[in-house]
């Protein structure tokens, strides 16, 4: 965490600059008050008066300071807070499909919003309380050794003791910190899943299960809040306990000297301020230290994911298609005795329109993720003109390939962002491809019309349009090569049939239709169809007429 330090340094140095300051200027109020109380005693009331007025300026002075101390600090907060999200956004986005698809989305949400805030709130307040502490806790420390070394050996022995007990707690709050990170991701698990499933919940009267899940995962929760509260509070009132029992000790010490005229009352009450200061600085270091290090597993949770850098494809090779694409010998499993593509080898050749028939389950759809680049431990081999995937340049092969599922993911964004993605196209390409996937047929019924907004995952769009959308996205890039998934399953039967014959009759296009059927009309206009069942191909044979 070192580097969200070094990149906001401007603002954590004048935190802790202005933390030290302030700090500091409590032992010197405290023998500017040793000081009066000498005068008093010793009945010099013009210089009693004197020294009342740099009372007076330290205190305004620590005031002042504590104000812009905790303005610095709450601003370097919130921009650590930032930086750490954001890297930490990027990082999960960065993950492969196979790594990403490890954890529920709901985890992720989790791990942005509640762990990174945790991290964040167990991190920067204890850094600059054991800085400034730390400093001022020395620079008092001498002041008592000039005073009397013996009074000074006694605090310190006092406040190190009165930090053992509460540095026991480190390894609990660890615990119940990595405890609570995992109970809050399995209730945004219970939400999420909630939310999605409304309509299918409403349909079927389902939420009072859902709510049931809901509840004992939010009860979880609450408990290791309360757990954690406990905690915190064991840990703050055993700091206190010990605190005034050295706090006792060292009085008794110093009145006892006092009274023998060892040293004098000013000194005495200077002693006990003084140590009541050491004592609060060892008092954070017994809260904060075990809160810091108890943080570790979450910040190291968090790295992992920031430092990610691993790339399952790391090619450099050019992505073209002027030949072939060669599937050779692939196999692949999810699960080591589960296979889902077993030794399944064909060739589809530049601007070949090719139709591969398989039931549901029998690996279409896998496959077609295999030949994008969403899974790298496969065997076997991927050509695109000989060149084999793992050494094809992952960016290139995303320009050259696209895919349109069966189900198409809509942002809750207008038409024009979900067609281009944020990118920029001349108005006549995405006018072209508002024509060639037929999102101009329902067009008129969107208010704004390509600017109009399509709602959380296309609410406001059927099952047809979220596909033509998804058309559009690829026909606006050019792709060269296609994979068809079930991607116009959803359109009516005549808008599909055309928008396939569309797709059929480009000449350069390189065209897989992976389905569990095909249309009638279209069978033969496709090179070749093939069939899939058990995780390969079966069969290959010239086009025919399907019922």
């Amino acid at each position: 965490m070192l580097r969200y330090f070094k990149k906001h340094r401007g603002l954590a140095a004048a935190a802790i600059s202005l933390g030290i300051l302030t700090q500091l200027l409590t032992p010197l109020s405290a023998i500017l008050e040793q000081r009066m109380i000498d005068l008093i005693v010793s009945g010099d009331l013009s210089g009693f008066l004197k020294l009342l007025w740099a009372a007076g300026v330290a205190v305004m002075g620590i005031a002042a300071g504590c104000f812009l101390d905790g303005i610095s600090e709450k601003w370097f907060t919130a921009r650590f807070w930032e930086s750490l999200r954001n890297d930490l956004y990027d990082g999960v986005m960065r993950r492969p499909v196979a790594r990403f698809a490890e954890k529920d989305t709901a985890v992720y949400l989790s791990y942005i919003d509640s762990t990174v805030g945790t991290v964040v709130q167990n991190l920067t307040r204890p850094v600059f309380f054991l800085i400034s502490y730390g400093v001022s806790a020395l620079a008092v420390l001498g002041i008592m050794i000039w005073y009397s070394p013996l009074l000074a050996a006694l605090s310190v022995l006092c406040g190190g003791l009165s930090m053992i007990l509460p540095l026991l707690f480190n390894k609990k709050l660890g615990r119940l910190m990595t405890e609570g990170v995992e109970l809050k991701a399995a209730m945004s698990i219970e939400l999420k899943e909630a939310l999605n499933g409304h309509e299918a919940a409403a349909s079927y009267g389902a939420f009072p299960h859902l709510r049931r899940r809901f509840l004992k995962a939010s009860a979880d929760v609450a408990r290791m809040d309360k757990r954690m509260g406990v905690a915190i509070a064991e840990l703050e009132n055993i700091g206190r306990f010990m605190d005034r029992l050295a706090w006792v000790v060292t009085f008794f010490t110093a009145g006892t000297m006092a009274a023998r005229g060892e040293v004098t009352v000013g000194t005495l009450v200077l002693f006990v301020s003084l140590f009541g200061f050491f004592s609060s600085c060892l008092t954070v270091y017994a809260q904060m230290l075990p809160l810091l290090l108890g943080n570790r597993e979450n910040i190291k949770l968090l790295l992992n994911i920031i430092d990610d850098d691993r790339k399952e494809f790391t090619g450099t090779e050019p992505a073209r298609l002027e030949n072939a694409l060669e599937i050779s010998g692939l196999s692949f499993r999810y699960k080591a005795d589960i296979p889902v593509v077993e030794n399944l080898s064909m060739t589809i050749r530049k601007s070949e329109k090719v139709a591969l028939i398989g039931r549901s389950g029998c690996g279409k759809s896998t496959l077609i993720r295999l030949l994008t680049g969403s899974f790298a431990n496969y065997q076997g081999a991927v050509r695109y003109d000989g060149v084999e995937l793992h050494d094809i340049d992952p960016e290139g092969l995303r320009r050259l390939v696209a895919v349109i599922h069966q189900n198409t993911f809509i942002f809750n964004d207008t038409l024009r962002f979900n067609i281009c993605l944020g990118e920029d196209f001349p108005e006549d390409e995405l006018a072209r491809a508002v024509r060639l996937s037929d999102v101009e047929g329902f067009l008129g019924n969107i208010p704004g019309g390509l600017d109009g907004e399509c709602g959380e995952n296309g609410a406001k769009l059927s099952g047809g349009e979220r596909q033509r959308i998804a058309l559009a996205r690829a026909l606006i890039r050019n792709v060269t090569v296609l994979f068809l998934d079930e991607g116009v399953s959803a359109i009516d039967v005549s808008t599909a049939n055309e928008i396939e014959r569309e797709l059929l009759d480009m000449k350069e296009l390189t065209l897989l239709t992976v389905t569990h059927r095909i249309r009638d009309g279209l069978t033969q206009q496709y090179d070749r169809i093939m069939t899939m069942e058990g995780g390969s191909v079966k069969e290959a044979r010239a086009p025919f007429r399907r019922e």
